[in-house]
């Protein structure tokens, strides 16, 4: 029974499905440890026996600090699209043209911009061949119109290769981005106005 007591306390205290591992599945408790300590602090993993799909999501995120249209849709197959979430933000779904223009708008407005996955917040499921990341959003105006941060869920759908992105779902704190849209029509050298900007402001 002191057996099963010190089971149990262990789970309590946290760690406790280590501890139980090691002593149920001995050969297997080195394999998590192994795993927990490839989580780097960007949220990033860096073992060799990493998927293809997560490698892929991983560098569609990596795209955005280069502000490079090329960067941002090498990843994504031909019949790509990118649906904006919530629906009550009225956003269309873009295909990988219109998704290309959008990237434009992002280089244009931005001198530094970074798709930032949260550290532990980026999950893998092979079953729906897709990958969801929580990821912040943060870049330097141009034009002297400081610091910009955001926050989203995304969730990426693949080819059966792994290597392209077929589909990008993307939620995000459209009241963030409405204060974004201000910002930009409150200072000097900001995109272009009307339709333009008040889409690249819903998904920014």
């Amino acid at each position: 029974m002191d057996t099963y007591l010190k089971l149990a306390f262990a789970c309590l205290l946290g760690g406790g499905l280590i501890f139980l591992t090691e002593r149920l599945f001995p050969t297997v408790a080195p394999k998590l440890n192994a795993a927990a300590s490839s989580i780097t602090s960007n949220g990033s993993v860096s073992s060799p026996s990493q998927s293809t799909r997560l490698r892929t999501a991983y560098s569609v995120l990596d795209g955005y600090k280069h502000l490079s249209v090329q960067a941002l849709t090498d990843p994504l197959a031909p019949n790509f699209t990118q649906q904006l979430l919530p629906s009550s933000l009225g956003m269309p779904a873009r295909s990988k043209e219109e998704f290309a223009k959008h990237a434009g708008m992002v280089t244009s407005i931005f001198s530094s911009f970074a798709m930032l996955p949260i550290a532990g917040q980026v999950f893998e499921d092979p079953v729906q061949n897709a990958v969801v990341a929580h990821c912040r959003m943060v870049g330097e105006l141009k034009n002297g119109l400081g610091p910009w941060e955001n926050e989203c869920m995304i969730t990426m759908r693949f080819d059966e290769s792994g290597t392209k992105v077929v589909e990008h779902r993307e939620f995000v704190d459209s009241a963030r981005a409405a204060l974004l849209r201000q910002k930009l029509m409150a200072g000097k050298g900001g995109p272009p106005g009307g339709a333009a900007t008040e889409s690249f402001t819903k998904s920014a």
